[in-house]
C-alpha cells in the first residue's frame, strides 16, 4: 500500500509542471506606442504576465532589442475572438490600451488619458 501511495504521489508531482500554463504571448507593434510614460518601438515584442492581486497583473514586455519594460494592467479572462493590440491616439501620441490573447485581454493602466 505504501508503494502504491508513493508511486501515485510521485506521478502527481511529475505531472504538475507540465500542467502549468505558459503565460506569454508574442505580438507585432505596427507603430511605436506608449504604455503609460514608457515608449515601445515598432516591431515584435514578447509579453509575459504575473498576477499581483485579483485581476491586477504586471506585464513584462521584451522588445526585439532585448530591452524589457514592466507595466501594470488589469486582466479580464475569457475567450477573445481575435488576438492583437488595441491602441488610441491622444494629442498626436499613440498609446497602447489593450493586449488581446486567446484566453484573456489585458487593459494597460494609462494614467495620462484622463489628465489635461
Amino acid at each position: 500500500m505504501k508503494y502504491i501511495l508513493g508511486f501515485a504521489l510521485l506521478s502527481v508531482l511529475i505531472s504538475v509542471p507540465s500542467m502549468a500554463v505558459e503565460a506569454f504571448q508574442t505580438f507585432y507593434l505596427a507603430t511605436a506606442v506608449r504604455a503609460g510614460k514608457i515608449e515601445l518601438p515598432r516591431g515584435i515584442c514578447e509579453m509575459t504576465w504575473k498576477t499581483v492581486a485579483g485581476s491586477q497583473v504586471k506585464l513584462t514586455i521584451k522588445m526585439e532589442d532585448e530591452r524589457t519594460v514592466t507595466v501594470p494592467a488589469r486582466m479580464v479572462e475569457g475567450m477573445q475572438h481575435e488576438t492583437g493590440v488595441v491602441t488610441s491616439v491622444v494629442n498626436g501620441i499613440t498609446y497602447l490600451d489593450e493586449f488581446h490573447t486567446k484566453n484573456a485581454k489585458f487593459i494597460i493602466r494609462n494614467k495620462v488619458h484622463g489628465s489635461k
